[in-house]
């Protein structure tokens, strides 16, 4: 009799150790695919430091710092969403901290402190096939130094569709176009677009490799800068993750175009 209650005490101590990690896989699965999602309801806040070699010998330090919030309401916090699983806003304020050295003879482009803001306001809308977004988005010249600001206050549309009909696999494209309305007068006026596609591959236990290189299209000035980038990164439970991975410039202005970098960021999330 005692041997059949020990045996069935490890019988049930064993179920119950697979059940758990059960939870833990589907806990981290589902982590990652937040993690992911540009759009996921869900609060999130991201570190990511880039250390960047530049062709011409320069180095790069710099830190994004991101907090992403949702809100059941549209575009403004006192109209209500009827539906928020359908419709919501997602709000995203992006303030980079930057250490550039160019050269040791250009002292004049060397230089650590703050990048200019981005704030982006975009109204989600769930589709059988996935979401799709639409807003508008604020660049805010709180750059210091000089050297690190346009100088221009700059605003647009932004614009996100988001396809993940296919188990596993999520397809985003991001798109931000900004057009300087004032600001500093001496400085040059701004138009410009950032286009993002973003491909990620789920892995069971929470693994997933990304790519979402961020592309510049300067129409002011002519200039395209064109990277390619690959993120290996793995979510260590529903609400922490993290990536790391190398990315290339393949087409840019001067100094920019040949130049690569170490991306590494980490995310934490609140539901």
């Amino acid at each position: 009799m005692k041997k059949n209650s020990l045996l069935f005490l490890l019988l049930g101590l064993w179920c119950s150790t697979e059940s758990f990690s059960q939870v833990k896989e589907e806990e981290k699965s589902s982590g990652a695919a937040l993690a992911t999602n540009p759009l996921a309801y869900v609060t999130k806040l991201q570190f990511q430091p880039n250390f960047t070699f530049l062709d011409n010998g320069g180095k790069q330090f710099a830190i994004f710092n991101r907090i992403i919030r949702p809100s059941k309401s549209l575009g403004l916090p006192f109209i209500k969403s009827k539906n928020p699983d359908k419709f919501y806003t997602i709000y995203r304020l992006e303030a980079p901290i930057i250490s550039k050295t160019v050269t040791d003879q250009a002292s004049n482009f060397n230089a650590t402190g703050t990048d200019d803001f981005i704030l982006l306001d975009a109204i989600a809308l769930k589709r059988n096939w996935g979401i799709a977004g639409v807003g508008g988005g604020v660049l805010i010249p709180l750059g210091s130094p000089n050297t690190l600001s346009f100088g221009k206050w700059c605003a647009g549309p932004t614009g996100v569709v988001i396809y993940n009909k296919v188990p596993k696999l999520q397809l985003v494209m991001l798109v931000q176009q900004f057009f300087s309305f004032a600001g500093n007068s001496d400085r040059p006026d701004q138009n410009f677009m950032y286009f993002q596609p973003q491909v990620t591959k789920l892995f069971p236990n929470g693994y997933f490799i990304q790519t979402f290189p961020i592309m510049k299209f300067d129409w002011e000035n002519d200039k395209f800068t064109i990277p390619v980038n690959l993120m290996f990164g793995k979510a260590f439970a529903k609400d922490r993750s993290m990536f790391l991975g190398p990315q290339y410039v393949v087409n840019g202005p001067a100094g920019i175009k040949d130049s690569w970098a170490i991306m590494f960021n980490i995310n934490t999330m609140f539901q």
